[in-house]
């Protein structure tokens, strides 16, 4: 098997994911009906990053697991547990809210933090399934694929009919796991995406059929609100993500060069941007969400952008 090289397409898909993080920070709380289908339309980006994820877990290095392990965790890891040291600090300085050393593992010093903790632990754990047969980690990655959509629907049932299923106060990997797995399947199986290929149009139509129908569920049964706890998540954001990926493999599509420079710099602003949010919605700009969304995000684009050409000129000096 050969790695899979990176395309303008992935980084498109995560700069329009960072952006739908973004808004849905800003929305947050809203109960007039934009607020509420921002939101809602906003919840495939999460799952989005999963699948992206998941399509590229697979390197030829995957013998060498101590080494690539480390690597994940000292790129992404280690910047995000200081940054969630910080918001802790942040908080707490600001609004007097404490935290343990537990809450900054998990990611549960800012609101948004808590994707950090499943993506290290997919990257750490997830790469050893390749040491496995392949037709034992295909019958695996479907049966994650089932338990994700259990527990989602488990979850829904819990909260639409305050029915008692499980207590479990910790991380739950099933609830995400699915999504990792149809990324591993789609890179693993690259006929499935020759064939999307050569019916791109078909797939494009029926693609937004399937968002329609999980964006439109929710409001049908009255599960607005419940964020990543529906079943509803799996057919609106596989639409949304099969959509725009057959879209942004065309031939010159709109805004593709910096979506695509957002999406390079999407682990960045996904880290920093919740500084901002609360104190530009509320506070300075209360009246226009859509203008607070815009500037934090190019307040976040403005600062990496320095921080890159600061270590452009710290290099040359060197």
């Amino acid at each position: 098997m050969m790695a899979r090289e990176r395309n303008l397409m992935f980084d498109v898909l995560k700069g329009l994911g960072i952006i739908s993080v973004i808004f849905s920070h800003v929305y947050r709380g809203g109960k007039d009906p934009v607020a509420v289908f921002i939101r809602e339309l906003a919840m495939w980006c999460v799952p989005m990053f999963f699948m992206v994820q998941g399509y590229f877990m697979y390197s030829p290095s995957y013998k060498t697991w101590f080494k690539s392990t480390w690597k994940k965790i000292k790129k992404s890891y280690i910047p995000y547990l200081i940054w969630a040291v910080f918001y802790g600090g942040f908080y707490y300085y600001t609004v007097g809210k404490t935290f343990t050393l537990m809450d900054v593992i998990l990611g549960k010093t800012a609101l948004h933090l808590y994707f950090m903790f499943y993506y290290i632990v997919f990257a750490v754990f997830f790469p050893l399934l390749y040491f496995l047969p392949k037709i034992w980690r295909k019958y695996i990655l479907i049966f994650m694929i089932l338990s994700n959509l259990y527990v989602t629907f488990m979850l829904e049932i819990c909260k639409t009919y305050h029915i008692h299923w499980i207590s479990w106060p910790y991380p739950m990997p099933p609830k995400w796991w699915g999504f990792i797995a149809i990324g591993m399947l789609l890179g693993e199986y690259p006929r499935i995406k020759e064939y999307i290929t050569q019916h791109a149009r078909a797939f494009a139509y029926g693609s937004l059929a399937v968002a329609a129908i999980g964006l439109a569920e929710p409001y049908l049964n009255h599960t607005l609100g419940y964020l990543f706890n529906k079943v509803a998540l799996f057919p609106m954001s596989l639409g949304v993500t099969l959509f725009l990926a057959i879209y942004y493999s065309t031939a010159k599509p709109l805004g593709e060069k910096f979506l695509a420079y957002v999406g390079e710099r999407s682990f960045g602003i996904y880290l920093m941007h919740f500084l901002f949010v609360d104190y530009l919605r509320l506070t300075l700009i209360p009246g226009d969400r859509t203008l607070v969304a815009l500037i934090i995000l190019f307040i976040c684009l403005a600062v990496l952008e320095m921080q890159d050409r600061a270590k452009l000129l710290l290099r040359g000096s060197a």
